[in-house]
């Protein structure tokens, strides 16, 4: 899936945390979208062109050192791509959690999960990490399967904002 979807995806996770109280407030759903968003970009550090890769300020790029390492080692779609990558980074949210609290890390890992889902969604799916086995995880009967920059995918985002409007419309103040 491209970068745009996964991070309609990200954002359109947090309506997982709707039903609990005071999670989601007018005052931090902004930065909590911009956060799912991130967090939804960062499975793709593994491939050699993306978003998340090209991200910068003034110039520097922190994460290019990381995402050059990351797809020498391991490919596009491999160990950052896979449940075990996805319990790995539930780490890093636990270290985020103590230095900027609960929210913030659960929504990096909503984020994150939400684009392995939507990977698995794909014709290529996800790895079933260790991939000894080459078995994939598909969330989708084949024929349902999307292909990453089809029409199909882009007959997706619309139907993706709609949630995200959604929510942020939902804290709007009255």
């Amino acid at each position: 899936m491209m970068w745009r979807t996964h991070a309609l995806l990200g954002v359109s996770a947090l309506w997982l945390l709707a039903p609990v109280p005071g999670a989601l407030t007018p005052g931090n759903v902004g930065p909590l979208c911009a956060l799912a968003a991130f967090g939804a970009l960062l499975p793709d550090l593994d491939a050699e062109e993306s978003k998340v890769k090209s991200l910068g300020i003034m110039g520097i790029r922190p994460f290019m050192p990381v995402a050059r390492t990351a797809f020498r080692t391991f490919g596009h779609r491999g160990l950052l791509h896979s449940p075990l990558g996805l319990l790995m980074f539930a780490a890093v949210c636990a270290g985020v959690g103590l230095v900027w609290g609960a929210l913030p890390g659960a929504v990096l890992w909503l984020g994150y999960a939400s684009h392995l889902a939507g990977d698995a969604c794909t014709r290529s799916g996800i790895p079933s990490w260790p991939n000894r086995s080459g078995r994939r995880i598909h969330l989708l009967p084949v024929r349902f399967r999307l292909v990453t920059g089809s029409l199909a995918e882009d007959a997706l985002l619309p139907l993706l904002a709609l949630p995200v409007a959604l929510l942020l419309l939902s804290f709007l103040p009255s």
